[in-house]
């Protein structure tokens, strides 16, 4: 339920789009989202993207006084992380970059 409160965020950012837009605009929207969560980190803010708003796509479209002509991409929580929050305790393993991409042509 976290979620659908930004998990006490003061600021909550909706990304839309355009219906005609397709995948390769999401995609788009999504380096355009990576970049502005790694600009938050640089001015010291957390943030967390949450699919989830997705689901009420229609809703959140009629909050914001969108137009039908509009989808709703995703929502973001901003502000201060909470260091001691359960869920920021959770553990994210990650595999080396060797593990993820396969170098070929040149050596990394």
């Amino acid at each position: 339920m976290n979620n659908y409160t930004g998990f006490g965020a003061p600021v909550m950012l909706f990304l839309h789009c355009s219906r005609i837009m397709g995948p390769p605009q999401w995609s788009d929207m999504g380096m355009w989202l990576q970049s502005v969560m790694l600009l938050l980190v640089e001015h010291g803010l957390a943030s967390c993207p949450q699919e989830c708003w997705a689901m009420y796509g229609e809703t959140i479209r009629q909050a914001l006084g969108l137009g039908d002509d509009q989808i709703l991409f995703t929502g973001l929580a901003i502000g201060y992380a909470d260091e001691d929050a359960a869920v920021n305790q959770w553990p994210v393993p990650r595999v080396g970059i060797d593990e993820a991409v396969d170098f070929r042509g040149f050596a990394p």
